[in-house]
């Protein structure tokens, strides 16, 4: 099982690295410049945009509710069968390609280009609501807290436990992973699996970027997809989870670096490394943000404000980190020998930076609505600039991580 994510040095860029990001950095201050010219008002409308779609009918109908859960109960049955029971090793057992790359990795994709479909395919929901309870209210103080603690455990299965390929690890994770959920489903109702559920939670953050979605009124429309990052739910523990997942993808391109490898740090050193990674991306943000206050208007909290302004940027450097790992350790998922040929490493290498790129333009964009709307009048332009210079540290350390150096 391939566990390196992107690319294995700087020699697979097809350009020098300097102007890679060079690049980078350029394409996110000439989209600032732009938008502070041509983007003097707040034009995104959040829950009230979009355009009725057709298909309503047929997705709310019955037919097709019941038929994407039980499609999920009986993905989710085949895969921990094939964990449990399969062969013990990586090589003769699909299961890790199975949960690393066609559902973790696929999340990505499906989310963007479908919404939060993860919501009706769960199959954990599914099964919760099938327990007769009487529900007890979800402490709002909570916010997305425990979604948090179970991506924390996800990742470190994933980046740091050195036996993160083997079946039986997997399976072991998911099954107790899963009689969590679908006990405190029973317990709290559908609102855990909004909060509680770190994969559904995170498909749905993605989501927000799709250009599907619904309107406030419940309608299913198509929209620009920045409106969608406004009907993201602020509610606490928001940003830190967006961040945990920059931290640990930071911590991925990490350990591919020969610094790391020589080190042979073990679990406990791959435990801090992946603490540290997290906590610097959160410091970062956080001193953005203490530099950006003194320009806010009265009454605005600037991190529930600009926090979905993160997503772009965390689904960005999702595509750049997993996108040859999901291209060439995804064909182990249909028990055959992997092909390194299906796409070269400089299309691999474009992709990477563009996901980066293109992910930190559109937070940009994102951030810029934002701004005009909470910072002071005469403070709209210096006031994004501490916001700026930390979208163009994030982007040229991202490319430099996926480049290998």
């Amino acid at each position: 099982m391939i566990l390196a994510h992107g690319l294995g040095g700087r020699s697979d860029l097809p350009v020098p690295l300097w102007l890679a990001l060079y690049a980078g950095a350029a394409a996110v201050v000439v989209s600032f410049f732009a938008l502070t010219v041509l983007w003097k008002e707040p034009k995104l409308r959040g829950a009230d945009a979009g355009r009725p779609l057709p298909l309503q009918r047929f997705v709310d109908g019955g037919f097709s509710r019941v038929a994407m859960r039980v499609l999920g109960v009986a993905l989710f049955a085949g895969f921990l069968a094939m964990a449990w029971a399969g062969p013990g090793n990586s090589a003769g057992n699909p299961a890790p390609a199975w949960f690393y790359v066609w559902f973790w990795v696929g999340l990505v994709p499906l989310s963007l280009l479908f919404g939060p479909v993860w919501t009706r395919l769960n199959p954990l929901r599914t099964i919760a609501t099938l327990i007769p309870a009487r529900h007890r209210e979800l402490p709002d103080r909570l916010g997305y807290l425990p979604a948090i603690v179970g991506l924390l455990a996800f990742l470190w299965l994933e980046l740091v436990f050195p036996y993160s390929d083997s079946p039986r690890a997997i399976a072991l994770f998911a099954t107790v992973y899963a009689v969590i959920h679908i006990a405190l489903g029973a317990v709290f109702g559908p609102r855990w699996f909004d909060r509680g559920d770190a994969f559904e939670v995170y498909a749905r953050l993605i989501a927000a970027l799709s250009p599907f979605g619904r309107r406030a009124d419940g309608c299913l429309v198509v929209r620009n997809p920045l409106d969608g990052l406004l009907t993201v739910s602020p509610a606490p523990w928001l940003t830190a989870l967006v961040l945990v997942v920059l931290g640990s993808t930071a911590f991925d391109g990490l350990t591919r670096l020969p610094f790391w490898t020589s080190l042979d740090a073990g679990v406990l050193g791959g435990t801090a490394g992946l603490a540290a990674c997290i906590a610097l991306t959160y410091g970062a943000y956080a001193g953005a943000i203490s530099l950006t206050r003194p320009y806010l208007r009265r009454g605005f909290d600037p991190y529930p404000a600009f926090a979905p302004s993160l997503i772009p940027i965390m689904v960005g450097y999702t595509v750049a980190h997993y996108f040859s790992f999901a291209v060439f350790s995804g064909q182990q998922g249909f028990g055959r020998a992997i092909d390194y040929t299906v796409v070269s490493t400089g299309v691999i290498a474009l992709v990477q930076i563009a996901g980066i790129v293109a992910g930190h333009v559109l937070a940009v964009t994102s951030a810029h609505d934002r701004s005009v709307g909470v910072l002071r009048a005469n403070y709209v332009k210096v006031g994004q600039y501490p916001m700026l210079a930390l979208m163009i540290g994030y982007t040229a350390l991202g490319i430099a991580l996926v480049s290998g150096s």
